[in-house]
Formats: structure tokens, C-alpha cells, sequence
């Protein structure tokens, strides 16, 4: 009889600023799933060397990009993943640069998915994704936007799962989450709940 491989919760932090409130959300997601018994793999964009998609169709013939850089780790751990965690704060009505360069790369997914009909996991099994956000506004505007990134990239990299969202307006100054009582609580909660 084989070991039972291991539950694994990728978080991708999206914000450039160390120690902010996408970072405490995320690491509040993650301590969540990581107490129900994943293994958490957490990536940092802004420490890694992700070029923008060029449009260069490389990948639309093998659902693999051309580009070497990495996006490589990114697109190993989105293949083998369990359930995804994704905090990105909202600028200018959006996911910041380095979320957006991420998600963009993810077109040979789409590819996949969407013209060669090939799995994007090895089983092609539903995957669930927690989305935690903060913005200093309330503008529904803004919201809508960052919500339109987010699902585009959620429904490529998933499999009918479930995207569970938490975004909190109002928050501005790095740590100033830390103040709602609430949110890392519910954090927490929303990583715990990508674990079966």
C-alpha cells in the first residue's frame, strides 16, 4: 500500500511590499491549511524573474511556454497543486503588475484548456482558489475590476472549483489589516476550508 501523497496549498503573493496586509492575509490563509494538514508552498512575484507575455503564440501548438524564466516554478506548482491561495492588493482598479504578468503567462494553460483539451493537472481533478485582496477605497468600480482579473485566471488554472474572495476596502497603511479583528481571522478560516 502507497503513502498518501501529501495536501499541498500554493499561495502566491502578488504585493512588491513585504509584511503588508496582502502578506498577513496570506500568511493567515496559509497557517489555516497548514493546521488542517497541507503543505504550503508560497511564492513571492516580486522575487522572481517573470518576464511579461510577449503574444509570440510559442505556446499554442504545445500549451507550453517558450519563454525560460521563473514562471517555470510558478507553472510546475500550479500543475501539482491542490487548492491555490492568491493576495494581490488593488492598483488602479486591478491586481498589482506582478500578479498581472503572472496571470498573463498563464495563456498556455488556456491553451490547454481551451484548444488542445489537454488536462492542466496530471488528473485533471477540481482544485479550489482562495482570492484576498485589500483596497483603501470602497469604490465598487475598483472592486469589479480586480474581481475580472481574478476570475479569468481562476477558471483557467481550476477545475469547476470553488474561488471563495476576501476583499477589504478601507485598508491602506501597511499592517492597518491587523486592526480588523476580523480579517485574518477570516483568512484563516478561507485556508483552512481549501483543505478537505
Amino acid at each position: 500500500m502507497s503513502e498518501q501523497q501529501p495536501f499541498v496549498v500554493v499561495g502566491i503573493q502578488g504585493s512588491p511590499r513585504v509584511g503588508g496586509n496582502t502578506d498577513l492575509l496570506l500568511d493567515a490563509a496559509l497557517q489555516g491549511a497548514a493546521e488542517r494538514g497541507a503543505t504550503v508552498v508560497r511564492f513571492r512575484l516580486n522575487e522572481l524573474n517573470i518576464r511579461p507575455c510577449q503574444g509570440c503564440g510559442g505556446c499554442e501548438k504545445t500549451g507550453v511556454c517558450v519563454i525560460k524564466d521563473d514562471m517555470g516554478l510558478l507553472y510546475e506548482a500550479l500543475e501539482n497543486m491542490d487548492s491555490l491561495v492568491l493576495a494581490s492588493p488593488v492598483y488602479f482598479g486591478g491586481v498589482t503588475a506582478q500578479t498581472k504578468a503572472m496571470i498573463d503567462r498563464c495563456q498556455p494553460f488556456w491553451v490547454r484548456k481551451h484548444q488542445l483539451k489537454t488536462p492542466i493537472s496530471n488528473d485533471n481533478r477540481r482544485r479550489d482558489m482562495a482570492f484576498l485582496s485589500v483596497l483603501g477605497h470602497d469604490q465598487a468600480d475598483l472592486i469589479a475590476g480586480i474581481r475580472a482579473n481574478v476570475k479569468y485566471f481562476f477558471d483557467t488554472v481550476t477545475l469547476d472549483g470553488e474561488l471563495t474572495e476576501l476583499i477589504f476596502p478601507k485598508v491602506e497603511h501597511a499592517g492597518e489589516i491587523s486592526d480588523h479583528w476580523e480579517a485574518l481571522g477570516q483568512a484563516k478560516e478561507a485556508g483552512a476550508k481549501l483543505v478537505p
